[in-house]
């Protein structure tokens, strides 16, 4: 029997909504640099989430200061560092190449929770998370071979990707060890870790020259705003706060793998789109389900 919780829920959902964000975040990897775009994303989702949190009226704010540290730690480096270096890696060695790095942070993130919070996997969940990676990694294998680029630009573009695997995994782990305060609601930790990131990101970028704070801010010269706004409030807005919901009700290697599927969903929405679909993607992507249900009834 599948063990589906909340958490596994959330995280599936997270994983939809990132997929479709995704596309949309693209057109924009080229406007504005990754700096800018992760701060145009903060600022919209925050103002969001404030909105919510006022009408929702949720006073649900964690009670102890470690859970504030962890939060705001987890948002530095998960949001501000991870999300920053995912940018900049798209920018350098495009999505393909960028996505089979990415394929690393479940077993990152499993790694680190023994390390952090101390929480063993069993064997099966490691074969899930295994199986999954695998199938992930085939999936978005190009048929074809890729662009050449710059060796300089793909060590720069590598080390990107690897930096933005293992600070979105840390972010994961961290954001576990904040929430371990029940009374905190999973839309003030998704709140406090997304403002801590942006206002990192944003003080590095009123100091960095080549960098705009107000394109990032007023994005002005930006045109099709109303595609950023919607991908913010999908894949930054929703996402986030179904993220750290998932995080909140399983364990963050889980979710991070449920999350690690969105490749997938992409490839979903480009079949329905009667895009072409290859071998390895029908391959993989059954592979990874497999995987995904091996985890789930670990």
């Amino acid at each position: 029997m599948l063990n589906i919780g909340l958490g596994e829920i959330a995280a599936l959902s997270a994983a939809l909504v990132w997929a479709c964000s995704t596309i949309i975040y693209k057109r924009f990897s080229h406007t504005l640099s990754p700096f800018e775009l992760n701060v145009s994303k903060g600022v919209m989702a925050c103002a969001m989430m404030c909105v919510v949190l006022v009408l929702l009226q949720d006073s649900a704010l964690p009670s102890h200061a470690n859970a504030w540290l962890w939060l705001i730690a987890s948002g530095i480096v998960g949001i501000a560092i991870g999300d920053s270096a995912y940018f900049a890696a798209l920018r350098n060695i495009g999505p393909a190449r960028t996505l089979v790095i990415e394929s690393l942070a479940p077993a990152i993130a499993g790694i680190l929770n023994i390390i952090i919070l101390g929480t063993y996997l069993n064997t099966v969940a490691w074969f899930g998370i295994a199986i999954t990676t695998v199938g992930v990694i085939l999936a978005i294998k190009p048929n074809r071979a890729l662009p050449k680029v710059d060796k300089q630009q793909y060590k720069f573009g590598v080390a990107f990707a690897i930096i933005a695997a293992s600070c979105q995994a840390a972010g994961m782990v961290m954001s576990k060890a904040g929430m371990g305060d029940e009374a905190t609601s999973s839309l003030w930790a998704a709140m406090i870790r997304l403002l801590s990131g942006t206002f990192a990101v944003a003080i590095l970028v009123a100091f960095l020259k080549e960098h705009s704070l107000s394109k990032a801010i007023r994005l002005k010269g930006i045109s099709n705003k109303k595609w950023l706004f919607i991908a913010v409030f999908f894949g930054t807005f929703i996402g986030l706060w179904l993220q750290l919901g998932a995080v909140k009700n399983t364990d963050p290697a889980i979710a991070q793998t449920i999350l690690a599927t969105a490749p997938l969903m992409v490839m979903a929405l480009a079949f329905i789109k009667k895009e072409a679909i290859t071998r390895n993607m029908i391959i993989g992507g059954l592979l990874a389900l497999f995987g995904v249900g091996v985890l789930l009834r670990a």
